[in-house]
């Protein structure tokens, strides 16, 4: 069983390895799913992600996932998709403007899934706006934020 640190200190490495080859790290999922320990690792970059770039991404983290004593049955490097999170500081800046949904945590006093326009966040609060009004959510409260896409 990994402990929280030692995931901290893999993703930390992850994403060193891939920014040396121009790849941004956007999430990493561990869990069990059938079949085993599952490793899943969303990447982007400025051209989108391909197989090509998968492959790149996987030949720059495999020999350390290998060389640490992080167990996982199934690697997989993939896309954020259409609706990809947004965690970090970065993302909310270059996202700023685009549709959002946002899921918020059941200690929020007002509704649990909020769709509008991203304007902003800074360390306190994610501000979203509606068709009329702006609303400021407590950062805490937030339990994710993906991009939602207009169909």
């Amino acid at each position: 069983m990994i402990i929280l640190g030692k995931m901290h200190e893999i993703q930390n490495q992850i994403e060193k390895l891939l920014g040396d080859i121009g790849v941004e790290l956007v999430d990493i999922e561990y869990r069990r799913e059938k079949g085993g320990q599952m490793l899943r690792i969303y990447i982007d970059s400025e051209d989108g992600v391909d197989l090509d770039l998968c492959s790149r991404a996987t030949r720059a983290i495999k020999p350390f996932l290998d060389n640490s004593e992080f167990y996982y049955d199934h690697l997989e490097l993939s896309s954020p998709g259409w609706d990809r999170i947004i965690k970090k500081d970065k993302d909310f800046e270059r996202f700023s403007g685009s549709m959002v949904k946002v899921k918020m945590r059941k200690e929020f006093a007002g509704p649990s899934k909020i769709i509008g326009v991203l304007m902003g966040a800074d360390n306190e609060q994610i501000t979203v706006k509606l068709e009329e009004e702006v609303l400021k959510l407590p950062r805490n409260l937030v339990s994710t934020i993906r991009l939602h896409p207009q169909y």
